[in-house]
């Protein structure tokens, strides 16, 4: 099955906190959560040299002009089936943000579950993405990939979103501590004393990573240090193409590092702030992570020195839900594998559910990319969208 070119590809929870904070007292009522790594013990290493390169800074970079076709040639339009979401809720007026809940972790060979529910918000006149996007704790492109139908800049009233708040967990090496899965433009928070096949609470938020000539690395680290309100010493590579060249840049308004900088533990990347939180969600950096800056508050509270964390580039995720079987897909961004329909069909492989699925399903839901779980098993039934509750999200249950 050939892919069309489903969706346009322009570049690259009330109150705020609602869901956030009744699973805050829980994380931070975790001692293994706040202490200095030091105290504790860890078995596992720091893997993988990443290029020098890469290590150039975090402002954003300038955007690169993107030809959409050659000239004078016509480009096929491909029509593109209607999104594989299944049965969604009534849309509402509300937009509710959905940063924590509680998973099922996986045991070595398990499947990973589905966790929280889609939502569908309806557009309020002078609304866009981004500030639908921000509101509801996700990113700009899973938005936008999820409603691959709507205007994206300027959506019109009372057009019904899809709001992508259902997901598979990402396959870190170890279930511990921060894990960014780079496809998803995404942060995952585990406990770092998770104990694979118990719940455990976990929290998410989305993230602007490196563009696709700064790309952000993959492999794990430690937090090296944390400072508030931080001073940006301008690398020479950033320095060389300022249009207004500083050398340092103070705390403020200005500072793309916002108001806190997790250091990490190589190179000069970090996760941190922003001064312009329309860059989330986006490829938008010299290879650090950024956060809005509501979010990079939250995370700087809970992690320390040392803290354990990982660069994963997972396009293609499966999970199971009540005996179901599902697919999550994002686009390739760095262009890592050469058919990402042959990636998926290998991740299913290894997950051992080639037999469980429908084939045609399965590589139209690859094609279109949506971002969001999608039921993708060998039968007739669909699996409705709010039959489970957020924490009913254990394999085999």
């Amino acid at each position: 099955m050939t892919c069309g070119n489903f969706s346009t590809e322009s570049d690259d929870s009330v109150p705020r906190y609602s869901g956030l904070r009744p699973m805050a007292p829980q994380l931070l009522s975790r001692s293994l959560m706040r202490l200095p790594i030091e105290h504790r013990s860890l078995t596992w290493l720091v893997t993988c040299a990443v290029a020098g390169v890469v290590a150039t800074g975090c402002v954003a970079p300038p955007k690169k002009v993107v030809t959409l076709k050659p000239p004078g040639q016509q480009v096929k339009k491909v029509a593109a089936p209607e999104p594989l979401l299944g049965p969604l809720p009534p849309a509402s007026d509300t937009i509710v943000k959905a940063t924590s809940f509680t998973a099922y972790v996986p045991r070595p060979g398990e499947v990973p579950g589905v966790v929280g529910k889609l939502g569908r918000y309806k557009v309020s006149a002078g609304q866009n993405l981004l500030d639908i996007a921000r509101e509801g704790g996700l990113g700009f492109r899973e938005l936008r990939d999820a409603n691959p139908k709507v205007d994206e800049w300027e959506p019109s009233a009372g057009v019904e979103l899809t709001m992508p708040t259902r997901r598979i967990l990402p396959t870190p090496t170890r279930w511990e501590g921060l894990v960014i899965n780079i496809p998803e433009f995404r942060l995952y928070l585990f406990p770092i004393d998770t104990r694979p096949g118990e719940r455990e609470p976990i929290m998410t938020w989305p993230v602007g990573i490196g563009a696709e000539y700064a790309q952000s690395p993959i492999r794990q680290f430690r937090v090296k240090s944390k400072d508030e309100k931080p001073t940006w010493v301008v690398p020479d590579s950033i320095y060389a193409k300022m249009e207004e060249p500083k050398r340092v840049v103070p705390p403020g308004p200005d500072n793309p590092l916002g108001d806190y900088r997790i250091r990490l533990d190589f190179d000069l990347y970090a996760i941190h702030g922003t001064n312009d939180p329309w860059s989330v969600g986006r490829l938008t950096t010299h290879g650090c992570v950024r956060l809005y800056p509501e979010d990079i508050e939250f995370v700087y509270q809970i992690v320390d020195r040392g803290y354990p964390g990982e660069f994963v580039y997972q396009p293609v995720k499966v999970g199971e839900r009540k005996g179901r079987v599902f697919v999550e897909v994002h686009m390739d961004v760095y262009e890592m594998f050469e058919d990402l329909q042959a990636h998926a069909r290998s991740v299913v492989a290894k997950a051992g559910l080639e037999s469980r699925i429908d084939p045609e399903r399965f590589e139209t839901a690859v094609c279109q990319q949506l971002g969001v779980p999608i039921d993708v098993t060998r039968d007739s039934g669909q699996a409705s969208a709010d039959e489970a509750s957020d924490d009913q999200v254990a394999a085999g249950e």
